[in-house]
């Protein structure tokens, strides 16, 4: 290239800004800059040590001041003045410090200086950063002068300098996105560069789970609110050689390297208690958590029902939980890591001993594995017995020896039940086929009539353990011995463990069918959550009369024969319903009759039926609305002890087997539900089902 062209060229850039030199007292902020409203930010006393430690390395761009404005205002550069001001106020400098600037003479050079520092400025990425850093230390730089260099807090240069440390693929997936700085650090807390790799790489393949970092780097972690320290105390841990370290990052609690002195100095704590219980003629274990079996030649304390006690053992048990009580309160105020509360807890502990002995009639306390608890003073007992003698056991007419007792197809197109001549046969399971009499019955009346029948029968079995132990059994052979299909609808029992609920609104169980088998299994949940162990080491430790009544309560709440419409009659459902109810001998009545929410269900019409069925002929009955009527109808039932027999599966059962292929009628469900009643349904008498069930036998 020629000269000329050399110059031609040159001539096409702008001449460069001036470079000046402005005293901090002639510094101001021009109106026109970006942000020339808005306030310091956190970061300005940061920015303000860097420039102090470093200086400006970016030149403020200025123009000059008009008519009653400063000498220079500053274009750009806000959070520069910001921190000069700083440093300022904080004495560090003063009005005279001087500032190299560039001059903005001319409109074009003014407007670039107020637009370009900020659209055309590349931000950077906290990974860079974090790179920057390692490669510092890298190349020698000690932290100390990293922080002086650049003016930062050698506490903020320690952190970055861990987070370098990580694996490269950490930093890769955090600039990617894939990580955010909490995980990031997490990372850098885990010292196996192995397993950071393979997390790293989950991370960036789209399959990182938060829960495995977390779980890989608290594992064998013990930090400050370890239970042991409720007894022990951070002083006693450190005077017995204990290390503490604190979270670099200060977002965890600090975390102790020595674990096992901590366990020894816990040890050493409770020595005062177990020599106080052993002298009292207990068996004394310690354990590190609360996770134990029961000791060699020692049982785990049965769970006992109120019930189950003698007169002197509540009084006695009364007595002992009120002791206990009492010494638990006067210990309110205690400070667990003071020196002689070992000591002040052995009374109350002796205490707990007494109370768990109290239930006892054929064993005593022998054993105790006192464990840290974070709650109960940092030690919690657990206690175990010892049969007792042959000879010394008490004459409680308690005898030894335990007692002798121990559907069909849905068309998926029409949601309709395909019908088939002839019973039905499943591969080994044979299911009869019955013709349910639905005919004027809605799909809410349907629901509700079978609903109810069910929730009776589950409470007939609840209070039949032998009925309940062949019902489970059985169907645990037809599941998985016999050649069966057909799935859970064409089963009674709902044996894959799911309670029986009715969705919606009218799912509360009715208090005197199955809302008495859950308040008894309420009670023994109760009972597990006190005995602090896992389920199946719970049930190991009832008697069997209590397993066996577990199993039935367990067992009946799996039952749902249910039907929700009235078009899809389960007819296997409804087969093993009448043999449960024939076997255990249900009968509704003696638990419920009729109420109001089971009668609101029925029209007019079909509560005149119920009253027919009653045998009840009251004139009044004509010319009562339909909610007095509702209540008419469920006294009468009440004084009668009377439930309709279409709730007793056996019975219906029996009336509904009739020639094969009939089908079910259909229900209007429009014309239903613009009359806004229930339409009435025509159901068997108790003598017509009698009969049936005569003529079936």
């Amino acid at each position: 290239m020629t000269d000329t062209a050399k110059t031609a060229a040159a001539s096409q850039f702008p001449a460069p800004m001036a470079r000046i030199q402005v005293r901090l007292g002639d510094f101001g902020l021009a109106p026109e800059n970006l942000r020339y409203d808005e306030p310091a930010d956190d970061g300005v006393p940061q920015l303000a040590d860097t420039i102090l430690a470093a200086g400006l390395l970016e030149e403020p761009i200025v123009r000059r001041g008009r008519k009653g404005e400063q000498p220079h205002l500053a274009l750009n550069g806000r959070r520069r003045r910001f921190a000069l001001l700083f440093l300022k106020e904080r004495g560090d400098i003063t009005d005279d410090y001087i500032i190299d600037c560039r001059l903005a003479e001319t409109k074009a050079q003014q407007a670039a200086a107020i637009f370009l520092p900020n659209t055309e400025h590349a931000p950077v990425h906290v990974a860079d950063v974090i790179v920057a850093i390692g490669k510092l230390r890298k190349a020698k730089m000690e932290t100390p002068a990293i922080a002086k260099a650049l003016g930062y807090d050698p506490l903020e240069i320690r952190r970055l300098e861990a987070l370098s440390s990580v694996h490269p693929l950490v930093i890769t997936a955090l600039r990617r996105g894939r990580l955010n700085m909490k995980q990031v650090k997490m990372f850098a807390r885990l010292p196996d560069q192995k397993r950071q790799e393979d997390l790293a790489q989950g991370a960036l393949d789209g399959h990182f789970q938060d829960h495995h970092l977390t779980s890989a780097v608290n594992r064998d972690r013990v930090d400050a609110t370890n239970e042991h320290l409720v007894l022990v105390g951070m002083d006693r841990y450190v005077a017995a050689g204990g290390r503490v370290e604190s979270d670099l990052f200060g977002e965890m609690d600090d975390r102790l390297l020595d674990p096992q002195i901590l366990q020894e100095a816990w040890r050493a704590r409770i020595a005062p208690v177990v020599t106080a219980l052993t002298e009292r003629g207990l068996k004394v274990f310690a354990a590190d958590d609360a996770a134990f079996g029961a000791p060699d030649g020692f049982d785990r304390l049965s769970y006992f029902y109120r019930n189950d006690y003698t007169e002197a053992q509540r009084a006695a048990q009364a007595a002992a939980d009120e002791e206990v009580d009492r010494l638990t309160d006067a210990l309110a105020d205690l400070d667990a890591t003071a020196e002689d509360a070992p000591e002040r807890l052995v009374p109350m502990i002796w205490a707990q001993a007494v109370a768990a002995g109290a239930r006892l009639t054929r064993a005593n306390i022998g054993a105790v594995i006192l464990s840290p608890d974070r709650d109960d003073f940092g030690v919690e007992p657990t206690f175990f017995s010892v049969p007792l003698a042959v000879e010394a056991l008490p004459d409680d007419g308690i005898e030894d020896d335990v007692d002798d007792e121990i559907e069909g197809e849905i068309d998926e197109e029409t949601g309709e039940e395909i019908v088939a001549a002839g019973p039905r046969r499943y591969a080994d399971v044979e299911i009869p086929r019955l013709d349910v009499e639905v005919e004027g019955s809605s799909h809410l009346f349907h629901e509700t009539r079978t609903d109810v029948a069910t929730r009776g029968l589950i409470r007939d079995l609840a209070d039949d353990p032998t009925t309940a132990l062949t019902v489970l059994v059985a169907q645990l052979f037809k599941e998985l011995a016999l050649q069966s299909s057909g799935g859970l609808d064409s089963s009674a029992l709902q044996i894959d463990a799911k309670r029986y609920r009715r969705p919606g609104p009218a799912s509360k169980p009715i208090a005197g069918l199955d809302g008495e088998v859950y308040a008894r299994l309420e009670a023994q949940r109760e009972a597990y959550r006190a005995s602090g162990l896992r389920p199946i080491a719970w049930v190991d430790t009832l008697a069997h009369g209590e397993k066996m009544a577990l199993m039935a309560e367990l067992t009946a709440i799996s039952l749902d024969v249910r039907e929700v419409r009235t078009t899809t009659i389960r007819h296997g459902a409804r087969a093993e319903a009448a043999e449960i109810a024939a076997l255990c001998g249900a009968d509704i009545s003696v638990h419920w009759t009729p109420d109001a929410d089971y009668l609101g269900v029925h029209s007019k019409k079909q509560l005149g039926e119920l009253m027919d069925e009653m045998q009840v002929d009251d004139p009044r009955s004509k010319t009562l609305k339909k909610d007095d009527l509702v209540t008419f109808v469920a006294e009468c039932a009440a004084e009668r002890g009377f439930a309709p027999a279409a709730l007793y599966w056996d019975k219906a059962a029996a009336a509904d087997i009739q020639d094969e292929g009939s089908e079910p009628a259909d229900v209007d469900e429009e014309a239903d539900e613009a009359a806004g009643a229930m339409v009435p349904e025509t159901g068997n008498s108790p003598s017509e089902a009698d009969a049936a069930a005569q003529i079936a036998a």
